[in-house]
C-alpha cells in the first residue's frame, strides 16, 4: 500500500515537472518569435490595399483607366481607346449581350475617342451607345446608393445627412431651415421631397438626350470637356464658350470623365424647378407599382432646351428611330 502512494506522489511529481519544462518552452519560442525578425533581418510582408481599395459610393469618380474587358484574358487599357478595330469587338460584345439579355462588363470610357468621326454611320452609332450604356447604368446605380443612404440618414436621425441632401437637391424653403432645431412635420416634408427627387432616371432618355446634345459623340463640348447633355454654367472659367459667341455669359460646362456629366445630369433633372413635374409623374408611376419609360419622362422635356415642345418631339423620335427602348433592361455585372 505504501509502495503504491510512492509511485503515486512520484507521477504527480514528475508532471509539475514537465508541466515547467513545458511553459519554459513556450516562452523561449514567443521570446526567440520576436527577437529573430531584427537577428535575422526578416522584413514584414507589406500588403499593396490600393490594388483592392474601390471606392464606388461616391457620387463622382475619376476614371483613369477602364474596367476589366475580357479580350484574351486580357485588359483594355486607355491607351486602347482610339484603336477602331479593339473599340468596335469590345462594341460589338456589348450590344450582343444586351440583346440576349446578358449582364455587360462595369467597364466606364473616360471620354468619347477622338477618331469617332471616322467611323461609318452605323458603326459610330453603335460605338457611341455602347459607350454611353454602362455610364448611364452605373449613374443611376449610384443615385439609388444615395436614396439608400438618405432612408438611413432619417431612420438615425443623422441630422447632418439631412441637411447636405437637402442642399444638394434643393428643397424647398432650404435657407429658412433650421436644421439644428427640426420640427417632426418639417422631417416629414424634407423626406417626402427627397423622397421624390432622389431616383434613377430611364436610361431610354439618357440615351436620347446624350446623342442630341453631343451629336453622337462629335460635338467640341463632347470632345474637349466630356459634356454629354450642354448643360450651362454661369462661371466661364469651368465650361466651354460657343463659337462665335466669346463675349457670352455663359459657358458649356465641362468635366473629367464621363461619369461626372452623367451624374451632373441626373442631379440636374432630380433637382431643378423645371423637371418638378418630370419627378412626380415619375413618383406616382413608382408608387403604383408601374414601370416608367423614357418616352414617358421625354414629355416634360420642353424647358430642358429654348425650342419648348419641339425638343420633346425630337427627343422622342430619336428613342423610337434608333430602337432605344432595346436598352431599357440593360444590367451591369454584379
Amino acid at each position: 500500500m505504501l509502495k503504491k502512494s510512492q509511485l503515486l506522489f512520484s507521477n504527480i511529481k514528475d508532471r509539475k515537472y514537465l508541466d515547467i519544462i513545458f511553459i519554459i518552452i513556450i516562452i523561449l519560442l514567443m521570446f526567440i518569435g520576436f527577437l529573430s525578425p531584427k537577428i535575422l533581418k526578416l522584413h514584414s510582408p507589406v500588403f499593396n490595399f490600393s490594388l483592392v481599395k474601390r471606392d464606388l459610393n461616391k457620387i463622382s469618380i475619376s476614371i483613369d483607366k477602364l474596367d476589366k474587358f475580357k479580350i484574351n484574358k486580357n485588359y483594355l487599357s486607355s491607351e486602347q481607346i482610339n484603336k477602331r478595330d479593339i473599340v468596335l469587338e469590345w462594341s460589338n460584345r456589348l450590344i450582343y449581350n444586351v440583346e440576349n439579355d446578358i449582364a455587360i462588363a462595369r467597364m466606364y470610357f473616360p471620354y468619347i475617342p477622338k477618331n469617332i468621326n471616322e467611323f461609318e454611320t452605323d458603326e459610330k452609332k453603335k460605338v457611341f451607345l455602347s459607350i454611353i450604356l454602362p455610364i448611364a447604368l452605373r449613374g443611376n446605380e449610384l443615385v439609388l446608393e444615395e436614396r439608400q443612404s438618405m432612408k438611413a440618414a432619417f431612420l438615425a436621425n443623422n441630422i447632418y445627412q439631412i441637411e447636405k441632401l437637402a442642399k444638394k437637391y434643393k428643397v424647398k424653403n432650404f435657407k429658412k431651415t433650421n436644421f439644428s432645431d427640426l420640427s417632426t412635420s418639417n422631417l416629414i416634408r424634407i423626406k417626402e421631397e427627397l423622397l421624390i427627387k432622389i431616383n434613377k432616371i430611364p436610361i431610354t432618355m439618357i440615351l436620347a438626350q446624350s446623342i442630341v446634345e453631343s451629336g453622337w459623340g462629335s460635338s467640341r463640348f463632347a470632345q474637349q470637356g466630356n459634356a454629354l447633355f450642354g448643360e450651362w454654367t454661369w462661371n466661364t472659367k469651368v465650361g466651354i464658350k460657343p463659337k462665335g459667341n466669346l463675349d457670352a455669359n455663359f459657358a458649356v460646362k465641362n468635366f473629367k470623365n464621363l461619369l461626372e456629366s452623367i451624374n451632373s445630369y441626373i442631379l440636374n433633372l432630380n433637382s431643378h424647378p423645371a423637371y418638378a413635374e418630370m419627378r412626380k409623374f415619375r413618383a406616382f408611376k413608382y408608387k403604383m407599382g408601374k414601370k416608367i419609360t423614357g418616352y414617358d419622362t421625354a414629355n416634360f422635356l420642353n424647358k430642358y432646351a429654348e425650342i419648348g415642345f419641339e425638343y420633346v418631339t425630337k427627343i422622342e423620335k430619336m428613342i423610337k428611330n434608333n430602337k432605344l427602348y432595346r436598352f431599357r433592361n440593360a444590367r451591369l455585372e454584379r
